[in-house]
């Protein structure tokens, strides 16, 4: 099962919210993500799987999906959905844009930023340090914090939990492998740190998570 992780589906991080119009001719496999997803079908006909089960759907049907649930579509006949994609975080964002004096919207991702946001991503088991983050960029690691801090709205270590815990979530659903050795592979090599932060971003431990969406 394929873990869609924030950074692919909302390429601004200023603000987390990005939309898709989606014609599904082809059953779609399961697939979990940390951000709440809303699919309204304007047309055709399939099968919604989740956790929760199958559900038929037909125009007018809706989906709604939060962080952390998996779920995929089978059956699909000519199936055309509209697809809203909003970060668990995208709320506060939104009301304090509207709240007079509240902090001004994030700057737009410096290069460097983003360049630290894939290696991250592309290496996840790496025991990476904000210092050697910092030399992988060319950047002072105070600097890249600032950076990180306007333009992503966390530091960079918060970020690397964040895309951790994200795809430690697709592993404890796709495989059976123990939830030692999950947060191995995502870099968390203390299970009791693991366990930490995994429940720091979804709210409950790998088992309890295992449990309740696994297919």
């Amino acid at each position: 099962m394929h873990n869609v992780l924030s950074s692919e589906v909302f390429p601004d991080p200023r603000l987390p919210v990005a939309g898709e119009r989606l014609e599904l001719v082809a059953d779609v496999a399961a697939h979990s993500h940390a951000f709440f997803e809303i699919a309204v079908v304007v047309g055709g006909r399939g099968v919604h799987v989740s956790a929760a089960g199958e559900v038929e759907l037909a125009p007018d049907s809706v989906v709604v999906l939060r962080p952390g649930e998996w779920h995929g579509y089978v059956d699909c006949a000519g199936l055309v959905v509209r697809n809203a994609y909003l970060g668990p975080d995208v709320f506060g964002l939104l009301s304090g844009a509207l709240v007079p004096g509240a902090p001004a919207a994030q700057a737009p991702a410096h290069p460097a930023v983003q360049h630290a946001m894939r290696l991250l991503e592309a290496d996840l088991a790496e025991p990476w340090t904000l210092e050697q983050l910092g030399a992988r960029v060319n950047l002072a690691p105070g600097y890249l914090i600032r950076l990180f801090g306007k333009s992503v709205g966390m530091s960079p270590m918060a970020y690397l939990n964040r895309i951790r815990a994200e795809r430690a979530a697709g592993l404890l659903i796709e495989t059976e492998l123990p939830v030692a050795t999950v947060g191995a592979m995502v870099g968390w090599h203390d299970p009791s740190h693991a366990t930490r932060r995994f429940r720091s971003t979804f709210g409950l431990s790998p088992s309890q998570y295992r449990s309740a969406f696994r297919p």
